[in-house]
């Protein structure tokens, strides 16, 4: 990066995931941004939030289907942040856009599928660098395992992970979360003595942290397994959690011949009626001597968090503290950097560190958060 402050162009900025990474890039006030949706009203609204705040925010609609927009766009970047969904339907169209106009590049989603389109196009862009699964799940669920790590007197043996609460899905995120499965895991499983091994479904269970009783749906993730291995775990279980009955029985029963991501949309929404929503991870880790430490983060929704990290990347990647190539933000992020930089989010309301069990030192809490 030059000694200029960096141009980083943000795309699909106005929605839920986009807005929370402007605002938090914004707040740290080290770079120039460019705001690009399909429309106009809601960009306006975001960047005249920030002039009043701070420095201005250029705004341009583009649409994705227009290579032509999306490439004037890009060109002048020093970083395109991508933030539009879904991502089974985006897939590489940002990335080979910027990568073309001489940007580095980050997407806030991101899968083993995006990994191999977007080292194919490195192929021709030596010389960039890009990041991808800068989100909550992939993405923060690999980078807070990695710094609980650090926390331990010798390595880890066993992972115990809880990943939910009560949080409202948009269209675009019902979307790409029902597809989760397709290659990228498998629901129902977990590693014991490094081999996968099925788990049921628990309901109406009392879960350390959790301020109420929640479905917990086991769910081995490619991201899971690797990280594992890089941490030399033998013994993963990592759990979706969902608080609230609507979101568990489609996901039990998902509808047949309708639009299963808007009828998951709409659960949550029946299921958040009235309530707070928030997003926790629980993180365990226990060596083989039985010393275990337990890391809590809290959010406000799955979209925050996903913004709040997305930030982070490209906060990373334009600090020099990534090297040219191809990267997954929660694999390849320093975990202090991250965290310390979570830290002063507002996306955060709490990320602790405490010694013990996550049942031993995470009761359930009696109040929702």
């Amino acid at each position: 990066m030059t000694g200029t402050a960096p141009v980083v162009g943000v795309v699909g900025a106005a929605g839920a995931v986009g807005s929370v990474a402007v605002t938090e890039l914004h707040r740290r006030g080290r770079h120039t941004l460019r705001l690009a949706g399909r429309r106009r009203a809601p960009l306006d609204a975001l960047a005249g939030g920030l002039t009043a705040t701070g420095s201005a925010a250029t705004v341009e609609v583009v649409d994705l289907d227009d290579a032509d927009a999306l490439h004037r766009f890009c060109a002048g970047c020093d970083v395109v942040l991508n933030c539009a969904g879904p991502a089974y339907l985006v897939e590489d169209r940002v990335a080979r856009v910027a990568l073309t106009a001489g940007a580095d590049y980050v997407d806030a989603a991101g899968d083993d599928v995006l990994w191999e389109q977007v080292r194919a196009l490195l192929a021709g862009a030596p010389e960039r660098t890009a990041v991808i699964s800068a989100g909550m799940m992939p993405g923060l669920s690999a980078l807070l395992p990695r710094h609980l790590a650090a926390a331990l007197p010798q390595p880890p043996r066993a992972l115990l992970g809880y990943l939910g609460g009560r949080d409202r899905f948009t269209a675009t995120a019902a979307a790409d979360y029902l597809r989760v499965g397709e290659g990228f895991g498998q629901a129902g499983a977990a590693l014991t003595a490094g081999v996968r091994q099925s788990l049921p479904t628990r309901t109406d269970v009392e879960l350390p942290f959790f301020p109420e009783p929640a479905t917990a749906v086991p769910y081995l993730s490619t991201e899971l397994e690797r990280v594992t291995r890089d941490l030399g775990v033998t013994d993963a279980t990592w759990h979706s959690v969902f608080a609230g009955p609507h979101v568990a029985q489609v996901l039990r029963q998902p509808p047949t011949g309708g639009d299963a991501a808007e009828a998951l949309r709409r659960a949550a929404e029946l299921d958040a009626f009235g309530q707070a929503t928030y997003q926790l991870f629980v993180v365990e880790l226990t060596t083989a001597a039985g010393d275990a430490r337990t890391l809590v983060l809290r959010g406000a929704s799955a979209s925050a968090l996903t913004g709040a990290f997305a930030a982070v990347a490209v906060a990373a990647l334009t600090g020099g503290n990534l090297a040219v190539g191809l990267h997954l933000a929660g694999e390849a992020l320093d975990p202090q950097l991250a965290v310390d930089l979570l830290a002063g989010s507002a996306a955060v309301s709490d990320l602790s560190v405490f010694d013990g069990e996550a049942a031993h030192v995470g009761g359930h809490v009696e109040e929702a958060l």
